[in-house]
């Protein structure tokens, strides 16, 4: 087989450019300053988890209501992304429910720790009003649907 001069130079050409690219990439993050040329860490403190608490499975329902329908349910120590809370029925003491993102139902907050972390309302943020019941306690109901 018969070779030309341009797939013998091909090889060498390919190298002195893929040299060239490499060399001007060092040279960018050489003359970076050290502030810029290092990656600080991000960290969205927007996402809240939740750990289930329960001894048992939690029953999560389509309301936040212990008389509303099961829509799923998580093991003890499961976690899950907890999106907003309302007030419902009362469970322990606590009145409080989560919206969880990733199952998406409705967990009494008396079993799911959130390490403290804040929750915001699902009043003022309402992340899932697309695929889950309205709840308005000024309203007294949880069968309207955005």
């Amino acid at each position: 087989m018969r070779t030309t001069p341009a797939l013998r130079t091909t090889p060498a050409a390919l190298g002195a450019l893929v040299t060239a690219l490499l060399t001007a990439g060092a040279l960018s993050l050489g003359g970076a300053s050290p502030a810029s040329a290092t990656a600080s860490p991000t960290h969205n403190h927007d996402v809240v988890w939740g750990t289930i608490v329960a001894p048992v499975d939690l029953k999560i329902r389509d309301a936040p209501s212990t008389s509303a329908s099961i829509v799923a349910k998580l093991p003890a120590d499961s976690q899950d992304r907890v999106e907003c809370q309302t007030r419902g029925t009362n469970v322990w003491g606590n009145a409080y429910w989560y919206w969880l993102g990733g199952v998406q139902g409705w967990a009494s907050a008396a079993y799911v720790d959130t390490g403290g972390q804040h929750v915001p309302s699902c009043a003022t943020s309402d992340p899932c009003k697309e695929y889950k019941p309205c709840w308005d306690t000024c309203q007294g109901g949880y069968n309207r649907y955005h």
